[in-house]
């Protein structure tokens, strides 16, 4: 559940619309923390920007902006990226958001608006998992099946 509650918070914080009182600074620190990290991992897995903006369909120089942070994009994004990278969300946002909350910019009644969005969104954040579970399984089958078929071609 708490894995929940920081997804929908980061997921409302920055995509399209989203309206929340967060204070300015926060929200640019936990910005920072994701596109480090999604930079980090991008890095790790052996990926240039222009394929990393080939495999998520998307534009070079709006890869090359989601990356430095000039956007707020990759909300918009997260799940290709997840897919991409190979990695669960819990594990994505491991460590995001650490020692920001307990600093002296942060106020009560926001972290109360926060955790009222997400009860009201954690079904929506476990649908979306649930989507992605499902399109990995159906993967899963097909590339069983590829198997099964090829095992009979090389016993001919």
């Amino acid at each position: 559940m708490i894995f929940a509650e920081k997804y929908v918070i980061f997921v409302l914080l920055f995509a399209e619309n989203a309206v929340l009182s967060f204070n300015h600074k926060i929200i640019t620190k936990m910005q920072a923390q994701i596109v480090s990290k999604i930079r980090k991992l991008r890095r790790e897995r052996g990926f240039t920007q222009p394929q990393m903006a080939d495999l998520l369909h998307i534009d070079k120089s709006v890869y090359a902006r989601l990356e430095t942070g000039e956007t707020s994009s990759w909300a918009k994004y997260l799940e290709e990226i997840l897919v991409v990278f190979d990695i669960t969300p819990e594990k994505f946002f491991e460590g995001i958001g650490q020692n920001i909350v307990n600093q002296d910019n942060f106020n009560l009644h926001d972290s109360a608006i926060a955790i009222g969005y997400t009860e009201t969104l954690h079904q929506e954040t476990k649908e979306a998992h649930q989507k992605v579970i499902q399109t990995l399984e159906q993967e899963n089958a097909h590339l069983k099946e590829e198997i099964a078929f090829l095992r009979k071609l090389a016993e001919k």
